[in-house]
């Protein structure tokens, strides 16, 4: 059985990136940067923070 844990959505406006992060226990969340990479990082270290 599949369990889903986040729902990320990527966006690029501007001149920006920009993710959408939403999890039960964190709510959703907003992160921003100038480069994909940045915003990815941003994500991964708090779904890290968040399941570890």
């Amino acid at each position: 059985m599949q369990e889903l844990i986040c729902n990320i959505e990527f966006d690029s406006e501007d001149d920006q990136f920009v993710a959408r992060l939403r999890t039960e226990m964190g709510g959703l969340r907003e992160y921003t940067g100038v480069t994909f990479e940045d915003v990815l990082n941003l994500v991964m270290i708090e779904l890290r923070e968040e399941f570890s």
